[in-house]
């Protein structure tokens, strides 16, 4: 049946398979294009266009952007004829850590005024206040290392008392820009919260933290976006850029220095004396309640098996500005829209079409019919930390015992090659078996790795002993979780044959008189329940002291998983089983997935150097 193309979508492609071709041509991509293809084309395309469009801004709960995108997916539900789930509505709200919401700030010196978003920003891990109070710049800050000849940032009678502390980002460099306290990379002893507290200490009201000219660190030349939860110091906190700190240093400073001579000076040893003048600090910021939605649409079923129920979801979510999670370069976190094109804008326009197509199934099955009912779900907060699928499960529509399957897509809109990833097959008894021939009837290729692969919705379900599927690219891109993911780049030929596919799956199971009872993927029956099974041994920087991507190393517990793969403090975590690691949320994700005895390999960055380690994993 040939379906009329979303009207609330405003960029749509040519329904002419002149149009059509010369996407397929750009991609690579080799079909045999019929009208009615063409035209579910055309329907995936705008989809995925719209939801990825700048108007989303990146679809971050709390945002306007994810409110739209909300609205979008309840739309065509309402379009579709599927019910409101849950009391009357398509929306299951949960909620969210709160976040910090910026109410005003200002900067002023008595030669003029910074710019808030140009020359400064407050700090979400500082705190509200007005604070008008002479400067003592106090160099780097350092936390105190207890060997005597170590680089020391203060000494015993220094006092900071009612004065704001003006430091320099980072830690002492060498000519080139790269630290001098650790050959590798930079030492923990740079990080924001010893820095501050060392201020703190010694009765600073305030800090302002400057980024050094002519320094290495990848982020040293952009402002430190306002975000995260607040309130984790005692005093306000601002961070300056390089340019304004230099006009701000040069015209306090007792002997008229540049920032630069300074930082040279600080780069030899301690540095702690008052500046002339004081400064006048304002932020005003309050923790926001945050309540995010799933969205959801009921197919009822009809007969013996209305009571069953199969999920069928995806995230809707994506990172904003990439406020969190960003792979993308220093100055493009928390600046730079994240479109999340394939992640995941691509595996929501799939539930769109196939709730659409299995609901004109529906109306067409006789009335004494036997089929299950089918929830379709936009999960959201996913990106964060699969808090939408933790909280359905915990809060199902029905108990999970009546839950047949659960079905996940989560990229699907870059395949290459036509290989599509495919796992959980094996996680009900029979149901491997069941879907072969409707795998071996795909346009794709279907690959089905030997374990749970994945650490997307349907871990929230695996864990909770419900069989899943979940589909993927099965060939990684460099454009996740970054600007670069766009929909230009999106194949939706191989995306609609994957619709195809699930459209199949899902009637098939639907249908199917018995249900497949869940199993473990390889045969193991323990319990999922309970969170991470696994131990890796190690302790973790901040990861809202540290914007980068990876996952960075405080600390290795002796005798762990990690200390005998050879992990050790302050390296960098960047890639684990072939996918790159932007956060710490992902990689935890990653490691929930895991079970005792599983050999593990991953590379870590240290210093200069990209290592490839593996590691066995032990029980909690």
């Amino acid at each position: 049946m040939k379906r009329s193309l979303p009207c609330a979508a405003s960029f749509s492609f040519s329904s002419t398979l002149l149009a059509l071709s010369s996407v397929i041509a750009s991609q690579g991509v080799q079909a045999d294009v019929s009208d009615d293809f063409a035209a579910e084309v055309d329907i995936y395309n705008d989809h995925v266009v719209t939801l990825a469009s700048p108007w989303m801004e990146g679809r971050l709960p709390g945002t306007r952007g994810m409110e739209l995108a909300k609205e979008y997916m309840e739309f065509y539900f309402k379009k579709t004829g599927l019910e409101t789930p849950w009391d009357e509505s398509f929306r299951q709200p949960f909620d969210l850590a709160p976040r910090t919401k910026l109410l005003g700030s200002s900067f002023a010196y008595e030669e003029g005024e910074l710019a808030f978003g140009t020359d400064f920003t407050p700090l979400a891990i500082g705190a509200s206040g007005t604070i008008e109070a002479p400067a003592v710049f106090v160099g780097y800050s350092l936390p105190r290392s207890r060997q005597e000849d170590d680089y020391q940032s203060y000494g015993e009678s220094d006092d900071l008392t009612g004065k704001i502390a003006v430091m320099f980002r980072l830690e002492p460099m060498d000519e080139s820009g790269d630290s001098k306290l650790d050959e590798r990379a930079w030492s923990r002893r740079a990080s924001y919260s010893g820095k501050v507290s060392e201020a703190v200490e010694r009765g600073a009201v305030a800090v302002v933290m400057i980024n050094p000219p002519a320094s290495n660190h990848d982020g040293a030349n952009s402002l430190i976006p306002f975000r995260g939860a607040g309130g984790r110091n005692k005093v306000p906190m601002m961070h300056v850029s390089i340019e304004a700190g230099d006009r701000l240093l040069s015209a306090m400073d007792p002997e008229g220095r540049s920032a630069l001579e300074l930082r040279q000076l600080c780069d030899e040893g301690r540095q702690v004396f008052d500046l002339q003048g004081k400064l006048a600090l304002h932020v005003e910021m309050e923790l926001e309640r945050m309540t995010a939605e799933n969205v959801g649409g009921l197919l009822p079923g009809k007969g013996d098996l209305k009571d069953e129920l199969i999920v069928i979801g995806a995230h809707l979510d994506h990172l904003g500005q990439g406020d969190f999670g960003s792979r993308g370069a220093a100055s493009e976190r928390g600046r730079v829209l994240h479109p999340g094109a394939d992640d995941n804008a691509s595996g929501s326009a799939a539930i769109l079409m196939i709730a659409e197509r299995m609901a004109e199934d529906y109306a067409e099955l006789d009335d004494d019919a036997s089929v299950r009912s089918v929830l379709f779900v936009g999960f959201s907060a996913e990106e964060s930390g699969l808090n939408g699928s933790r909280y359905y499960v915990d809060n199902p529509l029905v108990p999970l015992e009546e839950h047949a399957l659960m079905i996940n897509f989560d990229m699907i809109g870059r395949i290459l090659n036509k290989r599509l990833s495919l796992s959980g097959a094996g996680s009900g008894k029979g149901m491997a078996e069941f879907l072969e021939p409707i795998f071996e009837e795909s346009d794709l290729e279907i690959v089905q790795p030997e374990r749970m692969s994945g650490a997307s919705d349907h871990s929230s379900f695996y864990r909770k002993d419900v069989p899943v599927l979940f589909g993927i690219i099965a060939d990684f891109h460099g454009d996740y979780h970054t600007p670069r993911d766009v929909t230009s780049k999106i194949n939706r030929v191989d995306a609609v044959h994957t619709v195809d596919l699930f459209h199949k799956v899902g009637m098939a199971v639907a249908t199917h008189g018995e249900g497949f009872e869940f199993q473990r993927i390889g045969g193991d029956n323990r319990t999922a329940r309970g969170g991470p099974r696994v131990r890796f041994g190690v302790t973790l920087a901040d990861p809202n002291e540290d914007p980068e991507p990876g996952v960075l190393i405080a600390s290795v517990t002796p005798g762990s998983s990690a200390a005998e793969g050879g992990v050790k403090a302050e390296d960098r975590i960047v890639r684990w089983q072939d996918r790159e690691l932007e956060s710490v949320p992902s990689w935890l994700r990653m490691l929930a997935g895991h079970e005792p005895g599983d050999e593990v390999k991953f590379e870590v960055r240290r210093g200069a150097e990209v290592l490839l380690l593996k590691a066995v994993l032990r029980g909690r």
